[in-house]
């Protein structure tokens, strides 16, 4: 699978359509109480980065939402598989004896005072570092020609989680010129919520789950703020899926 990535728009776009956590998280509440999901009868399962600078969004989620469960990897990579996705089910509250996930995939990217993607200042530092350093790492291994999806692993088994990474998304990039970091984070977002939906339908069998897909990507500002861009989100129940407008 080949995905079209010189559209995607550049950071300055990015920061002007964003919106703040708390925002985000009022318009998760309403906009899914709308189709039936509440706190009360589903379980939120967050798919961020491990990097500290998720603990915000993950918070005000969890505000909202309740407690989740947590399926994310580097770059926001879903390695949970069925085995986790099954025992997420077991978790569910089913007050109404139909099962309900709220699936927010979240990979995250900073933008420093110039408008320079993938530059952030962390606290304690005198100098920017990378936001998502993963993807950052990745993006440079692309430029530089390899490795490529089906070459061996180079981290073996101590670096498991970034060799995923490189193969997962690595092979929705298009031949051709090397995807923007922006474009590259939105191909990550891509790969995680088709790998969390593939999970859920393994691990549910013939049961029915009601999912919402809510994604996009968190952007970390020079001014310390936290905000949320690219957002897409649709609900499945049963047979039907429902696009929520954004």
């Amino acid at each position: 699978m080949h995905a079209a990535h010189d559209s995607w728009p550049e950071p300055a776009e990015l920061v002007r359509d964003s919106i703040g956590l708390s925002d985000f998280a009022s318009w998760t509440d309403w906009s899914l109480a709308r189709v039936g999901f509440r706190p009360s009868n589903c379980l939120a399962l967050v798919d961020v980065c491990r990097d500290e600078l998720m603990w915000p969004f993950e918070e005000e989620m969890a505000r909202t939402w309740g407690r989740p469960f947590s399926v994310g990897a580097l770059g926001a990579m879903v390695l949970a598989g069925r085995t986790g996705l099954a025992a997420a089910l077991s978790h569910v509250p089913g007050e109404d004896r139909r099962q309900r996930f709220v699936v927010l995939a979240f990979p995250h990217i900073g933008i420093d005072a110039d408008g320079v993607a993938g530059r952030v200042q962390r606290r304690g530092h005198t100098r920017a570092s990378t936001a998502c350093g993963a993807l950052a790492a990745l993006r440079e291994q692309l430029l530089e020609g390899g490795p490529r999806p089906g070459a061996p692993r180079p981290g073996g088994p101590d670096d498991i989680e970034q060799d995923y990474l490189r193969e997962r998304v690595g092979g929705l990039v298009a031949p051709g010129p090397v995807p923007s970091l922006t474009a590259l984070t939105d191909l990550a977002r891509r790969a995680a919520v088709e790998d969390i939906a593939r999970y859920i339908d393994l691990a549910r069998g013939s049961e029915p789950v009601d999912v919402a897909y809510i994604s996009g990507m968190v952007l970390h500002l020079a001014d310390g703020q936290d905000r949320v861009s690219g957002v897409t989100a649709e609900v499945c129940i049963d047979d039907d899926t429902i696009p929520l407008p954004t």
